[in-house]
């Protein structure tokens, strides 16, 4: 006899934005195997691709199917535009070339110019859906309300991009949607510990918890937990001791103070994690892994509220630290149930205030050119469709707003 011993939970829907991609294709493995929301959770996976793509995402459809993952409920293709009620998490997969800076003269690329009229056209059909007020029924002798079924409570949705500056469009072309919804990853912590264990010969899971500002994978700020390494034995003797590092670490690895310490730790570590994240690290195993891993973090702390999960994550600014609210950084967060917190960690170093002036220049520079190129790209090419012809303007594209777009035309 086979008796249940865990609740089923509810289906999951997920919308994953370029499946085709092959991160795309690594998310959606992942995402099925359990390995972002958990074994017990079964997944609705919503493919969305433009319609000429629909017979290949059909393929796609049919081996993940026969593939029998155990979070597999249902796997639908799909052409129509989402809106905000039709998916829990949306998984936007941009396949910009860099994910947090956007150089707007390589948008000639069809390529770069297909992905970025995809993701302005859904965030330009965000929106925050209106609340529904009860209407009272006139029975001749006085008003009462329907009565109706308690519903549970819907799920907070879930916004994943895959990297600032398709956050930044998601916030910015939507409409009245929560700055907190919007989420994306970023190697930086990750590029840091392998810079930092490199140098100092030690693996990356001995070094301690990393917290990153940023804008950018260029302009950025780095700390690290006390003691940098874990189970380090720090004693501090004088006020010229360093109590990030103890005096053993020190005589085995045999630098000097200008090789290893706090200024060099502000400088040339920083130079070094730069040098490592320009190189653009953005293959497609590396862009899921820290795509699922910044998901399954979310997750984790959505189903188990009562603990804290503590992550360094790309959000839109709440106006924390001196930020400039509704803006997009990359911030060290506590999160906790369907909300987060800025980890207020060194918020008092006359360093990192210094460091923030110099990332809050650098997000609103970006924000201020990206944005208005992104509204006058929709406005020409979406809105206005410039360069669509009137012949197949009725007959491609996605099919609820009967407009076409440049990959369907090309490839037709």
């Amino acid at each position: 006899m086979n008796f249940q011993t865990r609740v089923v939970l509810p289906s999951l829907k997920v919308l994953v934005v370029n499946p085709l991609t092959p991160s795309g294709q690594m998310i959606m493995v992942k995402i099925l195997s359990g390995l972002v929301f958990g074994e017990d959770q079964l997944i609705d996976l919503i493919l969305l691709v433009y319609s000429n793509e629909k017979p290949v995402a059909e393929q796609l459809k049919i081996e993940l199917v026969q593939c029998g993952y155990c979070c597999y409920n249902s796997i639908t293709v799909s052409s129509d535009l989402p809106g905000v009620s039709d998916a829990d998490v949306f998984c936007f997969m941009s396949n910009f070339y860099n994910l947090n800076k956007i150089e707007l003269h390589k948008v000639d690329n069809d390529d770069q110019f297909d992905a970025l009229y995809l993701i302005i056209k859904i965030a330009n059909n965000l929106s925050r859906p209106a609340s529904v007020q009860e209407e009272p029924i006139d029975d001749g002798v006085k008003f009462v309300k329907k009565p109706k079924k308690p519903e549970p409570n819907p799920r907070k949705p879930i916004f994943m991009a895959d990297g600032l500056a398709a956050m930044d469009i998601l916030m910015s072309l939507s409409k009245n949607m929560p700055h907190d919804v919007f989420f994306c990853p970023t190697p930086l912590p990750d590029i840091a510990k392998s810079v930092l264990g490199d140098y100092l010969k030690v693996q990356c899971n001995k070094i301690n918890d990393v917290l990153v500002w940023a804008a950018n994978d260029e302009v950025f700020h780095v700390e690290f937990e006390k003691p940098i390494i874990i189970n380090d034995q720090v004693n501090v003797e004088s006020q010229c001791d360093w109590d990030m590092v103890g005096k053993d670490l020190l005589q085995s690895i045999d630098y000097d103070h200008t090789q290893f310490s706090p200024s060099w730790m502000k400088k040339e570590f920083i130079e070094k994690v730069t040098v490592s994240a320009l190189k653009n690290p953005y293959g497609s195993i590396f862009r899921a892994a820290l795509f699922a891993k910044a998901l399954r973090s979310i997750w984790r702390a959505r189903t188990s509220a009562e603990n804290k999960f503590y992550c360094c994550m790309g959000v839109i600014s709440d106006g924390s630290l001196r930020t400039t609210k509704g803006y997009p950084y990359v911030l060290p967060l506590i999160l906790c149930g369907e909300t987060w917190t800025v980890n207020r960690s060194f918020e008092e170093t006359p360093h990192l205030r210094g460091e923030l002036k110099r990332i809050n220049k650098a997000v609103k520079e970006h924000h201020q050119t990206f944005i208005p190129y992104c509204k006058k790209f929709l406005q020409e090419n979406v809105i206005n469709k410039s360069f669509i012809p009137d012949s197949v303007e009725s007959s491609t594209g996605y099919s609820t707003v009967a407009e076409s777009s440049k990959s369907s035309l090309v490839m037709q």
